[in-house]
């Protein structure tokens, strides 16, 4: 594709809105990395802490995803927006509401795929998703990028029309004020992580070490106690001390699903090297993408703050880098929180993502025909899910020790029902998606 005119920042723009989303996500981090550079910088990547947190949704409760997530954020910030809520114009409109005279709408992004046969006949996404991979060898795939535009409810009235379901959003964006012993920051979920050593690799995180790293050879994360962060002189920078423990944390766990059998990024190998830098900017971004959704905005590390120049010059030179940086970092958050969210059940608190939320309300739209289900322990001792939907017996499918065990440990059955009907959701979906196929191809003979 031909480049047209420059913005100011440098960056070359692209024609349609999908595009000029994109230019504009790199503008954003552009300016971002150049606020840093300067010495006064007090921030981290994105700002903005003020009491309330968690990942950008729509007004109806569904998470925005990967650039979308962060850029959301940084705009939230940059806005001196309250919550990280956003609605399009016709869903104020649904809710009695409006869009104030004036304001602008910021992008958000999705990838599409246009599909074509040998005969170049288009393939619906949904067929396309449901093929074996040797029926979609000879298709013509090609991704595009389209945006829609969203604006924050700080830019409607749905505060004056719709003040019980505002009321009922800043309840829930409440971050509260936890210390420990020492008044540092404390986060249950990430504790008892590291307490029950339930990451996909152990974290070392009790004994006095000169720094933080992921060790690849040894497939093992190891951060110097938390007693070495509390280094403040006031209540609030010891406070702050504690986020910076979790935030570091958060980074080095970035860098473990890196390897082959996880999330399969090449992560370089000496200080410097491209592909070493690229994953550096994976774990700041990651971390600070997850921080920020805790309710804390952690420092740029020293080690990233050296790529700064690098970052700039690359994402000026070929904006599009932004693009596999926020899907590497869409792929690790998510891979993060479900980790996270999975304690955050265990402790009997509200997940991060709403899809891992089994009291979450099912949109009577989207809920699906499971009977029969249940999770069970095999001979082999591990734990699976069966069911059948619409009549027909999907099978038995493992699940993770932990998922059987926040299920087991529910005492009322409404809690225990919503959550095996998520858990057959997010284990079932291939089987449903054959199912559909096959029966709008059995409509159509019919007919």
């Amino acid at each position: 594709m031909a480049f047209g005119y420059k913005s100011k920042s440098g960056i070359p723009q692209t024609g349609g809105a999908g595009q000029a989303a994109l230019d504009r996500f790199a503008e954003m981090m552009i300016g971002r990395m150049e606020q840093m550079k300067a010495s006064d910088w007090k921030q981290g990547w994105i700002g903005g802490a003020n009491g309330y947190a968690g990942l950008p949704q729509n007004v109806g409760g569904r998470n925005y995803s990967g650039s979308n997530s962060f850029f959301l954020q940084l705009y939230s910030a940059e806005k001196g927006y309250e919550l990280p809520v956003y609605l399009t114009f016709n869903q104020a409109h649904n809710l009695k509401a409006h869009v104030l005279k004036g304001e602008k709408a910021f992008p958000v992004v999705y990838w599409d795929m246009m599909i074509k046969d040998k005969d170049g006949r288009k393939i619906s996404s949904e067929e396309y998703r449901s093929m074996s991979k040797e029926q979609k060898k000879d298709l013509e795939v090609i991704p595009f990028v389209k945006a829609f535009p969203v604006y924050n409810i700080d830019q409607t009235n749905l505060r004056e029309v719709q003040p019980e379901r505002v009321q009922k959003l800043l309840d829930k964006f409440k971050v509260p004020e936890l210390r420990d012993t020492m008044g540092m920051y404390s986060h249950a979920a990430l504790d008892r992580m590291i307490q029950q050593q339930s990451w996909l690799c152990p974290i070392q995180a009790d004994r006095r070490e000169n720094g933080a790293y992921y060790s690849p050879s040894r497939d093992i994360v190891v951060l110097p106690m938390k007693a070495q962060f509390n280094t403040g002189s006031t209540p609030d920078e010891v406070y702050r001390d504690g986020m910076e423990f979790y935030s570091t944390m958060l980074h080095e766990m970035t860098h473990s699903t890196m390897t082959p059998e996880r999330l399969n990024r090449e992560g370089g190998t000496k200080f410097g090297d491209p592909k070493y830098a690229k994953e550096e900017l994976v774990a700041e971004l990651t971390a600070a993408m997850i921080s920020n959704s805790m309710g804390f905005d952690p420092k740029v590390t020293d080690n990233s703050a050296a790529y700064l120049d690098s970052w700039i010059a690359t994402l000026k030179q070929e904006p599009k880098f932004i693009v596999s940086v926020m899907a590497d970092v869409n792929k690790a958050s998510d891979l993060i929180l479900d980790h996270v969210d999975q304690q955050r059940l265990a402790l009997g608190e509200e997940p991060y993502l709403a899809k891992n939320d089994p009291w979450r309300p099912l949109d009577p739209n989207e809920e699906v025909p499971f009977k029969n289900a249940a999770i069970v322990k095999t001979r082999s001792g591990d734990y699976a899910i069966r069911a059948s939907y619409d009549g027909v017996d999907l099978g038995l499918k493992p699940i993770e020790k932990s998922t059987a065990k926040t299920y087991f440990q529910l005492t009322d059955m409404k809690d225990k029902d919503a959550f095996l009907i998520m858990t057959a959701k997010k284990h079932y979906e291939p089987e449903i998606a054959n199912l559909g196929k096959a029966r709008k191809k059995s409509a159509s003979l019919s007919i």
